[in-house]
């Protein structure tokens, strides 16, 4: 009886740890690997461009697309994820583009109420 308790206790333990495993692995991304900022997209003319080497901050609509220029190279982002966010751009640039830190911060989704 005391071992079956026991079980019982253990196997609880670990389904409910693995929700917060899988948080901790994916610390930026939702259950279905979308990012919490937004997403990559594909420059286009009429996106807003932005010089790494000369802004420390910006302010973004929700839904906004940015292309971040730095060193030659260039990444566009489309910033519809979690509205009223501060997001680094070091968290949504793509491996090996050069950057500093720069916040950019993310407006109300006009779709919320509050």
């Amino acid at each position: 009886m005391q071992k079956n308790r026991l079980f019982a206790v253990i196997a609880l333990c670990g389904l409910a740890a693995a929700p917060l495993a899988s948080l901790a692995a994916g610390a930026d991304t939702f259950a279905n690997g979308q990012s919490y900022y937004g997403q990559p997209t594909s420059p286009q003319a009429d996106t807003r461009s932005v010089d790494l080497g000369s802004a420390s901050r910006i302010n973004v609509a929700y839904g906004e697309s940015v292309t971040f220029r730095s060193g030659g190279q260039l990444f566009t982002w489309t910033f519809n994820g979690l509205d009223r966010r501060a997001v680094d751009v070091t968290k949504i640039a793509p491996a090996g583009f050069p950057t500093k830190p720069l916040v950019v911060y993310v407006g109300l989704n006009p779709a919320n109420r509050r």
